[in-house]
C-alpha cells in the first residue's frame, strides 16, 4: 500500500475569520456522508448472495454488484453461463460448443478424465472481472471429485453443505475481438451479447495428469487412483496399497480426535521421473530434496457469480486435495501414501487462506502421522535429529531447511514438535489446525514452549 502526504499548504499571512455557515454545511454534507457510507455497507451485509437449501441459482435474489448481476453484459461471461450450465446438466457437446481448435480438444480430455474419476458437480469461473485487452483470462476449472470434503449443515464448519470443487488455474484466450469491457448499468435494456468462443486453454502454472493425455483409473472404497494410459498396469498394481493407506490414514486421525469430512481420496501415480517432475514444477525449478510424492491443495471459484449454483463454495480459502506419487515413492509406497493422505486431511479441517504457516506445519504433520500409524519408527530418536534440535531449535526445520538436500533431518524434526504435543496431552491434531489458522506453532491452544520441546526429545 502506497502513503500519501498531501502539499503543505502556504502560509497566510494573517489568520482569516471563520465562515460559521461554509462550516455548517461542510459538517452537514460530511454527516451524509458517512450515512450514505454505512448505508452501503448494511446494504451489502444484507443482500450478499447466501447459499439456500436448494435449488438453482436463478432462484436465488441476489443483491446489485457489478460481478454477480452484470454477467452477461460481455461475450466472455456469457460464455460462462453457457458452460455452466451445460456442466448442470452433464451436457458434454453443449459445454465443447463454446471452444473451437485445440481448446475444444482440450476440454474435450478434461471432460472425459474428469469424468473417469467421477463427478457430481463442477464449474468454470473467471479469477478477475474481464477479459484483457489480449483476449485472455484466468479461470478456475475443476470438478468436486469422488470423496471431497462435505461438512454437514449445522457442523459450524463455514463450508458446510456446500460443494466444494476442486479446481485448477487456466488461462483462457477468447477468439479475436471478443470485447473486454462491461456495462455497470444494470436498467441497460438490452439483450445480452452472443457467447466469445474459447480458442485456448492452458494450464496457468503446473499441468495436471488429465491435461496430457487419456488417463486410466482404478476405484477402490476409499480411493481413485489413475495414471496415464500407458502406465495402466503401474496404477492397477498399487491401487489396493493405495485402498489400505486410506484407511490407514483415516484411522489415525481419527484416533488424534480428529473428525474427517472426507472418506477417501483422489490420487495421481506415475513411474516416469519427466512426467513427476513436470507436475510437480511445471516450468519452474526443482528442489534441492528428493520428492517421491506430493499433495497440492486445490481451488474453488473466488466470486460468486449468478451463473454459479449458489451451492458452490466460493473464496480464497483451497477447497480439497490432488495427491501425486513419483517414481521416488516405490520402496515404500504405504508410507508415502499415508504421509500425503494426511496432508489432505489437514487441507481439508484447515484450508488455507491468504497467509502461509510455515512449511513445518504441515510436514511435521504428515510425518508425524507416518509415526502414529505404526509404519515407520520416530525419526526424532536419531542422533543427528536431537543433536540439530538441541543446538538449533525450531530452526532445525526452517522452510529452507525442508527443501534442501538433508530434507529428512528437518521433516523428522518438525514431526518431533507434534510428538511432543501428543505427548502432552494428546493435542497434535488440534495444533495441526489451529497453527495453519495462527500461521505456526505457539498459538493459543498450547501452553508449550521452545525450550520444553528441546528437552523433552534430549530425554527420549
Amino acid at each position: 500500500m502506497t502513503d500519501t502526504t498531501p502539499a503543505q499548504a502556504a502560509e497566510s499571512p494573517e489568520r482569516q475569520p471563520r465562515n460559521r455557515a461554509a462550516r455548517t454545511m461542510q459538517i452537514v454534507i460530511a454527516s451524509l456522508g458517512v450515512g450514505a457510507l454505512l448505508l452501503t455497507v448494511a446494504s451489502g451485509v444484507v443482500l450478499w448472495p447466501r447459499t439456500p437449501e436448494a435449488g438453482p441459482a436463478a432462484d436465488v435474489p441476489v443483491g446489485w454488484a457489478p460481478w454477480a448481476d452484470n454477467d452477461l453484459a460481455t461475450p466472455a461471461s456469457a460464455t460462462f453461463t453457457e458452460m455452466n450450465a451445460a456442466m448442470r446438466d452433464k451436457d458434454r457437446e453443449r459445454f465443447l460448443a463454446h471452444a473451437t481448435g485445440d481448446a475444444a480438444a482440450q476440454l474435450a480430455l478434461w471432460w472425459d478424465n474428469s469424468s473417469k474419476i467421477g463427478w457430481d458437480v463442477a464449474a468454470i469461473a473467471p479469477s478477475d472481472f474481464d477479459v484483457d485487452e489480449a483476449g485472455t483470462i484466468e479461470v478456475i476449472l475443476g470438478a468436486q471429485y469422488a470423496f471431497a470434503a462435505r461438512p454437514e449443515r449445522g457442523a459450524g464448519d463455514r463450508d458446510a453443505g456446500l460443494d466444494l470443487i476442486q479446481g485448477f488455474a487456466y488461462t483462457v484466450t477468447f477468439e479475436p475481438g471478443t470485447d473486454p469491457t462491461r456495462s455497470f448499468d444494470r436498467y441497460e435494456d438490452t439483450e445480452p451479447p452472443e457467447p466469445a468462443r474459447i480458442t485456448s486453454i492452458v494450464p496457468s502454472r503446473e499441468p495436471n495428469p488429465w491435461d496430457e493425455g487419456e488417463i486410466h483409473v482404478a476405484k477402490r472404497d476409499h480411493v481413485v487412483l489413475f495414471g496415464m494410459s500407458d502406465e495402466a498396469d503401474l496404477v492397477e498394481q498399487n491401487a489396493d496399497v493405495a485402498e489400505q493407506s486410506a484407511v490407514t490414514a483415516l484411522d489415525t486421525i481419527r484416533a488424534l480426535g480428529g473428525e474427517p469430512t472426507q472418506d477417501g481420496f483422489v490420487s495421481a501415480i506415475t513411474g516416469d521421473d519427466g512426467r513427476f517432475e513436470r507436475w510437480q514444477y511445471g516450468k519452474g525449478t526443482p528442489w534441492d530434496m528428493d520428492v517421491a510424492g506430493y499433495a497440492r491443495p486445490t481451488l474453488r471459484p473466488q466470486m460468486a457469480q449468478r451463473f454459479l449454483d449458489p451451492a458452490i463454495a466460493t473464496g480464497a480459502d483451497t477447497s480439497g486435495t490432488l495427491v501425486v506419487m513419483g517414481p521416488g515413492s516405490e520402496s515404500a509406497r504405504d508410507k508415502v501414501f499415508v504421509h500425503e493422505f494426511a496432508h489432505a486431511l489437514h487441507n481439508t479441517a484447515a484450508p488455507g487462506s491468504f497467509i502461509a504457516p510455515p512449511v513445518a506445519v504441515h510436514e511435521g504433520f504428515a510425518r508425524f502421522v507416518e509415526w502414529k500409524s505404526g509404519l515407520a519408527d520416530p525419526g526424532y530418536l536419531r542422533p543427528e535429529v536431537k543433536a540439530a534440535i538441541a543446538s538449533q531449535g525450531m530452526g532445525a526445520f526452517s522452510d529452507e531447511a525442508l527443501r534442501s538436500q538433508d530434507a529428512g533431518l528437518a521433516y523428522d524434526a518438525a514431526g518431533s514438535f507434534y510428538a511432543y504435543a501428543d505427548a502432552h496431552g494428546g493435542t497434535a491434531w488440534t495444533m495441526a489446525v489451529d497453527a495453519v489458522v495462527g500461521g505456526g506453532f505457539f498459538v493459543d491452544s498450547t501452553d508449550f514452549t521452545e525450550a520444553d520441546w528441546q528437552a523433552w526429545v534430549a530425554s527420549q
